[in-house]
């Protein structure tokens, strides 16, 4: 898949979030049985060797008006991108990789794919397709192209990242002082977190056409999909698949819960299905992070690289979660903790994660890894 197909996805997918806030991807339907339309919200999948996953959702489709400037005109905005209507009982079919699949949306208006194939990983990480359709229902285009990560075999490590506090500035841990930053800013109004825009790029080498794969895991709602796509493209994040959650306005939904069983299990399902993989774990000090890394590095110590923390508070190296960074130390998996990650780019180039896996072990030992005072 080339670099104009992929970027073509996002721009597709996020270019006009001022015009359509629940916007990924455009592909619309008149759904038989329904009186409106339907919209086909596709979020990148990836695959290995033997299987390939994708997920989606169906959605009634509405108008969107342009939101404006005032704070109430973009709370409504932000209002409006949870207030998506899900639709079950849809039939969407996958195709590629000389497979068809076919499943119905299920309560929520989600698909989820997962689908045997026999195809080996490339020389290289590459972005590739598969196309998705609502059978029997006229769209406004034949098929849409919806990217796959496909790790290459070059390297044999990737990333695991958090994104809010971790990519995006959101000061989620003190939202009274931050409300207007979560509620209101629109993408192009948040910051980068410092340094991470450098960082990525340098492990990426070029955001639309990683070098290695990027896997995002985070607590905000898959309505925030496009939201958070548009702001890496701004910010030339690498894209990546993204596990995010189901919660929203609608049916009481909005609660918080089951954070840590979300992203651990999210994360463990993306190394179990590349066991041949290492990974570099990012994260912050705000959301429990340090707590679930804790667990994976216990789970899977010799596929955990190194762990790096970004320091939201000034307490990473102190208190119940500066143990736990010290056990990940003491279990021979560097970390790195700061305000920022500008420091943190000359620990990714003496890890030398480029080597095999014993020959990476044996370049760093936990204490290099810490940043000076």
């Amino acid at each position: 898949m080339s670099d104009n197909i992929i970027h073509g996805f996002l721009r597709s997918s996020v270019a006009d979030l001022e015009h359509d806030v629940d916007l990924i991807g455009d592909l619309l339907a008149q759904g038989e049985g329904h009186d409106r339309k339907v919209r086909l919200l596709a979020y990148a999948g990836y695959r290995n060797a033997r299987a390939l996953r994708v997920k989606g959702r169906i959605v009634r489709f509405e108008e969107s008006a342009k939101p404006g400037d005032s704070m109430v005109q973009k709370i409504a905005a932000m209002l409006e991108i949870y207030n998506s209507e899900e639709l079950p009982g849809i039939a969407v079919r996958c195709e590629g990789y000389g497979q068809t699949a076919e499943v119905l949306t299920d309560h929520e208006g989600y698909f989820d794919f997962e689908v045997a194939i026999d195809q080996p990983l490339p020389p290289t990480t590459q972005w590739e397709s598969v196309t998705l359709t609502t059978p029997g229902r006229t769209a406004q285009q034949t098929g849409f192209k919806v990217p796959i990560i496909a790790p290459g075999t070059d390297h044999n490590w990737g990333i695991i990242s958090d994104i809010d506090d971790t990519v995006v500035e959101t000061g989620a841990t003190e939202f009274r002082r931050h409300w207007r930053r979560i509620v209101v800013d629109r993408p192009q109004d948040r910051l980068a977190v410092p340094g991470a825009s450098a960082l990525y790029k340098m492990i990426a080498r070029d955001h639309l056409a990683p070098a290695r794969p990027f896997f995002y895991v985070s607590s905000s709602p898959w309505n925030l999909y496009g939201f958070i796509a548009e702001f890496m493209e701004l910010n030339a994040i690498p894209h990546g698949p993204m596990f995010l959650k189901d919660y929203g306005f609608d049916r009481g939904q909005f609660i918080h819960k089951g954070h840590d069983d979300h992203k651990l299990e999210a994360i463990e399902r993306v190394m179990r299905f590349y066991p041949e993989h290492r990974f570099l774990l990012i994260g912050d000090n705000g959301q429990r992070d340090v707590t679930i890394y804790a667990k994976v590095v216990e789970d899977f110590r010799e596929r955990v690289a190194a762990v790096f923390i970004r320091d939201v508070d000034g307490s990473c190296r102190e208190g119940p979660e500066g143990k736990l960074l010290d056990q990940i130390d003491a279990a021979g998996v560097p970390t790195f903790c700061g305000a920022g990650f500008d420091d943190a780019i000359t620990v990714v180039e003496t890890l030398k994660l480029d080597r095999p896996a014993e020959a990476a072990k044996a370049v760093l030992t936990p204490s290099e890894a810490k940043p000076s005072a």
